[in-house]
């Protein structure tokens, strides 16, 4: 600890009023562990943005709190695994703005990454497994997620709830033991680009408010249905290249009620599924667009021009 102490003192002194924050190395495989330095940096106050190089293999409940402009990176593919005792996150984000973690492994905790208290947080090439609850949770918090693996996790790959703001593009969410990806409570996905699939529960799950925007994603082989809408939720599935495809899910393929809305905009597959329609709206007082368009089977009536696709607003 003694040398971080000095190693930041340096730092310091050294960087211009003007220069572009600081930079530090942690490596846990030597004993070094990141909570101590992100101590020593909130205590010292570093310039922000402030960089961290992460390597090796570090157990260790990582609280980010009160940061901004803070990254985590590693290079070398370091690994962070939560606590044994599912009290904790194996990263904790609480009260930061711009917060990036990437290229780790995470690994067990009550969550595998936890956004929460009006947070910002970015997170690019992780693979996130193994956690007690979901892989990763944004709760009253923002994010882009890119690139990222969420896996094996023990209730939904990521949850998005509490008013929280979610961009998702590329990776896959995958065997997680509930929903692949849930969007909770008043909540906003976007979605492209992203596999999710073999999911013990639905594909991708909105409700109590919540909406999602679906761009050429693949939902695949999950345990429920591809994609549930319900409790005055509402879905969007648009093609910018691909369109979306739903298709070999144990339940319909959409599947929509109370009060829930699903728009379907150019060419999306919603075909295969295991149960029929592909397209479903329960009561009560469902409602879609555009489900005749999608290759599948549907029982969702729509009067008018809605029913052969025409919607006003399709590109």
């Amino acid at each position: 600890m003694k040398h971080l102490m000095i190693a930041l003192a340096l730092t310091l002194c050294a960087i211009p009023a003007t220069a572009q924050g600081s930079r530090f190395n942690v490596n846990c495989d030597k004993g070094e562990r990141i909570n101590k330095l992100l101590n020593t940096i909130a205590k010292a106050g570093a310039q922000p943005p402030v960089t961290i190089n992460v390597s090796g293999t570090c157990k260790e409940s990582v609280l980010i709190q009160n940061f901004d402009r803070l990254t985590l990176i590693t290079k070398t593919g370091a690994v962070i695994i939560g606590p044994s005792k599912d009290v904790n996150a194996a990263v904790t984000v609480a009260n930061s703005g711009f917060v990036t973690l990437q290229g780790f492994l995470i690994q067990k905790g009550l969550n595998g990454v936890a956004c929460a208290e009006n947070s910002v947080c970015n997170l690019t090439g992780l693979t996130v497994e193994n956690a007690t609850s979901a892989g990763v949770a944004f709760a009253r918090s923002e994010g882009v997620l890119d690139s990222n693996i969420f896996q094996n996790n023990g209730f939904r790959g990521l949850n998005v709830a509490n008013g929280s703001k979610v961009l998702v593009l590329g990776g896959t969410s995958q065997g997680n033991a509930d929903a692949g990806v849930a969007v909770v409570s008043g909540s906003e996905l976007f979605m492209q680009n992203v596999t999710v699939q073999n999911n013990a529960g639905d594909g991708v799950r909105a409700l109590l408010g919540s909406s999602v925007r679906l761009d050429d994603n693949t939902i695949s082989g999950n345990g429920g249905n591809g994609i549930s809408l319900f409790a005055q939720s509402n879905g969007s599935l648009e093609q910018i290249t691909t369109g979306n495809v739903v298709t070999g899910n144990a339940g319909n393929g959409v599947w929509l009620s109370d009060l829930s809305f699903a728009r379907f905009l150019n060419a999306n597959n919603v075909s295969g599924n295991l149960t029929q329609p592909d397209v479903t709206c329960v009561p009560q007082f469902s409602a879609t667009r555009g489900a005749g368009t999608v290759g599948g089977t549907t029982d969702c009536f729509e009067p008018g021009a809605a029913k052969a696709g025409r919607d006003p607003d399709a590109r």
